[in-house]
């Protein structure tokens, strides 16, 4: 698959640009279902690809003038492998000759959106330390705990301790609860961003919300909320090939830096940011 980054922006004034930065997330490398193969890039002044803190993943920047009253439109193209994966079979998997980094200490401390600390979530991480014996089958059961406590409702981010609170949540909350509950028992665990293109492969942002959690010395990828539908195949180290994970711990998918002085002119620059993945064949 090739995930494509279109970068548009509209400059409104009277001056030209000189040196606008752009910075774009690169998808993620490590990761059982997919190994990133090549970037390539339309021709900018500046290219370098830079590493996000705490191994949340790499993105790239670029530079480049934008004329006065002009629009001016920059691809990145991200080709990537995805294949199907089995934490039972970990021979599989394009990611599995990456040896992952060991797991910082921020993978096991409370988060915004990952209450971890909250006595709600303490209170369900000794229930399952109290049932079961090994690490796999404790963050098995942490896996299911959303599933059976969150009624699926498309919302704002509101994260786990509400999820808890209103049993209710998407994609995120699932996450969120997920890995509150394995950072409560001593497991690292951090969400990830991703594009699930079952439906659309058009976005204007990550569509979805997933985890992984370190067990055994890997990461394994775990989606709660992709789980309650076999049809998806994803679950508890267990995934298809209908995503693309961008990042992780909820870093920016993209950022810019203006020169000094633009911020103050008289008419309008506008950015826009638009995805799409393409299949081996270039389509859509």
């Amino acid at each position: 698959m090739t995930l494509v980054a279109e970068i548009t922006i509209e400059n409104g004034t009277d001056l030209p640009i000189e040196g606008y930065i752009h910075r774009v997330a690169v998808p993620v490398e490590g990761h059982m279902q997919q190994s990133l193969e090549r970037i390539r890039h339309d021709q900018v002044t500046h290219f370098e690809r830079k590493s996000f803190k705490h191994d949340a993943g790499d993105y790239v920047e670029l530079a480049w003038d934008i004329p006065a009253k002009s629009k001016s439109t920059k691809k990145v193209y991200f080709d990537v492998r995805v294949s199907s994966y089995r934490i039972d079979h970990s021979d599989q998997g394009p990611g599995k000759h990456t040896k992952p980094q060991p797991p910082e200490k921020i993978y096991l401390q409370p988060a915004k959106y990952i209450e971890s600390d909250s006595p709600e979530i303490v209170r369900l991480a000794r229930h399952i330390e109290r049932s079961y014996s090994t690490s796999e089958s404790k963050l098995r059961a942490a896996f299911l705990t959303p599933q059976q406590m969150i009624q699926y409702r498309r919302q704002s981010t509101r994260g786990a301790l509400y999820a808890v609170s209103a049993r209710q949540g998407d994609c995120t909350e699932y996450a969120a609860l997920f890995v509150a509950i394995a950072r409560a028992m001593g497991y690292p665990a951090r969400m990830t961003s991703e594009f699930l293109f079952t439906e659309n492969r058009e976005f204007s942002q990550p569509n979805h919300h997933a985890a992984e959690v370190y067990l055994n010395g890997q990461w394994i990828p775990v989606d709660a909320n992709l789980a309650l539908d076999p049809s998806f195949g994803y679950g508890f180290g267990v995934g298809e090939r209908s995503k693309i994970v961008l990042n992780r711990n909820s870093v920016w998918v993209w950022s810019n830096l203006f020169p000094r002085g633009v911020s103050k002119r008289s008419g309008e620059v506008e950015v826009d940011m638009h995805w799409r993945i393409l299949d081996a064949q270039g389509e859509i």
